[in-house]
């Protein structure tokens, strides 16, 4: 009995011995198993964060192509100066994870700061005390065309501005008297060679594009100048052309009125001396009138008549040749119109002597209502130059008036000047043609009728008078010029004038 149990024992450790080793066997297969799950779960993390680090990295690489591609529109755009500057220190910001930026923008001395954070949307502008302007311009002292990094605690006075830890700046160089300071406000500078590369190419392309608009606006201010110069120079080729004719024509008058002036005062001699003889005449047959034996050759009716109108016919010669002389005059005035001499001028006579230049065109076809205001001031100007002008303003009013027409002329003392305005009841100017009206060769009438200089001419002796003329109009009504001349002061002192 007790060999079998023994024998029992022994079968119970054998059996306990190869379940102890069959499960040694399972833990180690497990371990095993568990190991090379770990080892397959480790390379499947790898994996996914490769894929996780390539994901980012494209992304961000999308980001900066974004931003550079933002950044070539913007060089081919027509955005001003500021519209650039917005849009790139914009695209900055998202591309460095929406830090704050600040733009510092020197002209002439005179600094501006403004400041775009993270949450806003417009900029805004920071007041600047000693330091921080001290601070900006050591900031100047920066490489160029390069990012510059900077610690917070090595930026002085301007980390008050600052939230973290690093600062980046680039330097703009716009002209020799304006510049411009871009700030980055960043957590780290811990980004990838080619996110560093990234920045400084759009700092290089910013910069070409920003030189390019510069160099847009200088040239198309140059040609701008240009062309002013050039209008300017038309012009001034058109007065002298129109100047040398006219002083051709004032030599061309002056020789006239010199050939009519000697007979005309012959005439008019011989006219005072026939009134005197008229007058003896006239006692010599009243002394016959009273011999009865002459009273049948002085009754012949005929006779009669002729004696009591030869006073009234010399009269009326007399004031013919008035006229004449008048106008004889007014030649001369003209002849000598192209002297720059100013000097202190009677307007009303200056309207007078126009008046009398044009006479024989106005009186047969319009009527002439003078307004002219005897207690005038004098005005400081050129007796011809101002003649030429009424002139050529009357000529325009009487071609632009039917027959009788009504041609106004008014002068008048108002609030230190002299205004004039000369008002015709013509067919009117339409408002497209009045912004044209000054311009050289412009002008509405048939081509036999007129140069289109007069006015321009006109405008151009208005100016060097320091005056103002306006024009007024309305179709079929007629048209209003009004002529502004500084009244002279009554101590006006000619002497210190020249």
């Amino acid at each position: 009995m007790s060999d079998q149990n023994s024998n029992e024992v022994i079968d119970y450790q054998r059996t306990i011995n190869l379940l102890e080793k069959a499960l040694v066997r399972e833990r180690n297969a497990k371990k095993r198993l568990e190991q090379k799950l770990d080892e397959k779960a480790q390379q499947r993390l790898d994996e996914s964060s490769e894929f996780i680090k390539a994901f980012q990295e494209a992304n961000s690489r999308q980001i900066q192509l974004q931003f550079l591609s933002m950044l070539n529109q913007d060089i081919i755009s027509d955005k001003n100066l500021e519209e650039m500057f917005d849009s790139y220190t914009r695209g900055l910001q998202k591309l460095l994870e929406n830090c704050p930026v600040l733009i510092a923008s020197l002209t002439k001395k005179n600094w501006q700061l403004l400041h775009l954070s993270s949450s806003a949307s417009d900029w805004q502008r920071l007041e600047l005390n000693s330091a921080l302007i001290a601070m900006l311009n050591q900031f100047l002292g920066g490489h160029r065309q390069k990012w510059n990094r900077l610690e917070v605690d090595e930026t002085g006075a301007f980390s008050a501005l600052l939230t973290n830890s690093t600062l980046l700046f680039y330097i703009v160089e716009l002209s020799a008297n304006q510049q411009r300071i871009i700030f980055l406000d960043i957590n780290h500078f811990c980004y990838s060679d080619d996110f560093k590369n990234t920045l400084r190419v759009s700092g290089h392309n910013f910069t070409t594009a920003i030189n390019k608009r510069m160099t847009e606006v200088e040239l198309s201010y140059n040609n701008q100048k240009l062309k002013h110069a050039l209008k300017t120079l038309e012009k001034t080729q058109l007065q002298l052309a129109h100047k040398d004719k006219m002083a051709s024509l004032g030599q061309l008058s002056a020789g006239i009125a010199h050939e009519i002036n000697n007979p005309i005062g012959y005439v008019s001699s011989n006219l005072d001396s026939l009134s005197d003889y008229l007058e003896y005449f006239q006692q010599a047959f009243n002394a016959l009138s009273k011999d009865k034996a002459n009273q049948t050759i002085l009754n012949n009716s005929q006779l009669q008549f002729a004696i009591e109108d030869t006073p009234a016919l010399v009269a009326a010669c007399k004031n013919g040749v008035e006229r004449v002389a008048n106008i004889v005059n007014s030649l001369k005035t003209f002849s000598r119109k192209e002297h720059d001499e100013f000097g202190p001028t009677n307007v009303n006579e200056v309207i007078n002597s126009a008046i009398e230049m044009i006479w024989n065109q106005l009186k047969y076809h319009h009527q002439l209502d003078l307004q002219l205001s005897p207690a005038l001031p004098l005005v400081y100007g050129n007796f011809g130059q101002l003649q030429q002008v009424f002139i050529n303003l009357f000529v325009n009013a009487s071609q632009a008036m039917t027959e009788n027409g009504k041609l106004t002329v008014t002068s008048q003392w108002v609030a230190d000047a002299v205004e004039v305005t000369v008002t015709d009841t013509g067919c009117g100017i339409a408002p497209k043609n009045l912004k044209r009206l000054f311009e050289p060769f412009y002008t509405t009438k048939d081509e036999n009728e007129g140069t289109g200089l007069g006015l321009s001419v006109s405008y151009a002796i208005i100016e060097k008078h320091n005056a103002i003329i306006s024009v007024n109009s309305a179709i079929a009504q007629g048209t209003t010029f009004t002529l502004r001349f500084p009244a002279l002061p009554a101590n006006f002192d000619e002497k210190k004038a020249l």
